[in-house]
């Protein structure tokens, strides 16, 4: 396998980790226990660990090792706001009515099918920087949004909402669920790091 694609993987598997909470927030990073369990040398994983910095996906404490952020509650509630705000930028922008969107079968699903959501909203407008900023609050959130289920029970109902909303192409409808949306996350932060944390811990 090429150093590029070496790369490549080690970089993919270590997003996955941290999407999916394998990783979870303030978890600390040792590139060399990393590397074995993925079976890769240490200098691919800490390239890789360098890139997701850069991504603010991982932190590197005063260069001190690496490790997952662990967002306080007002960290996490400006991460709300700002994926609001550019969420509600695409609805804006974009067009609507177009296609089939992913819908939840299980609670499980619901943070997958939450990205793939705001994905295609972004990708409607056809905005490079609107679908990279999306595509980032989407990696970022990841993790929390797995918390959310727990800390605000099933979402499936408020998904299906939006993605019908979407489907129609409704844009004062689909500008007020988003607000909703955001709002209800809002409120619930404290809640949310709660459970966020609550993974670390056990």
């Amino acid at each position: 396998m090429s150093p590029g694609a070496t790369f490549e993987r080690v970089y993919n598997e270590l997003k996955r980790m941290l999407g999916e909470g394998e990783l979870p927030p303030g978890t600390p990073i040792e590139p060399a226990l990393i590397g074995k369990q993925i079976a890769s040398s240490i200098t691919p994983v800490r390239d890789a660990l360098h890139r997701l910095t850069g991504e603010r996906l991982v932190e590197a404490p005063n260069h001190n090792g690496f490790r997952v952020p662990l967002l306080t509650e007002a960290g996490l509630r400006n991460l709300y706001d700002w994926n609001g705000v550019v969420v509600r930028a695409a609805a804006k922008h974009g067009t609507l009515g177009l296609g089939e969107i992913e819908r939840p079968i299980s609670d499980a699903d619901v943070p997958r099918c939450t990205a793939a959501l705001f994905r295609d909203i972004a990708d409607r407008t056809g905005s490079s920087e609107i679908i990279v900023a999306v595509g980032s609050l989407n990696d970022r959130l990841a993790p929390f949004r797995r918390a959310e289920v727990m800390a605000l029970g099933s979402g499936i109902g408020e998904l299906i909402e939006l993605a019908s909303v979407v489907a129609v192409g409704d844009r004062t409808a689909l500008m007020g669920a988003i607000t909703r949306y955001h709002r209800r996350r809002v409120a619930a932060v404290i809640r949310i790091v709660a459970q966020a944390t609550n993974a670390l811990v056990k």
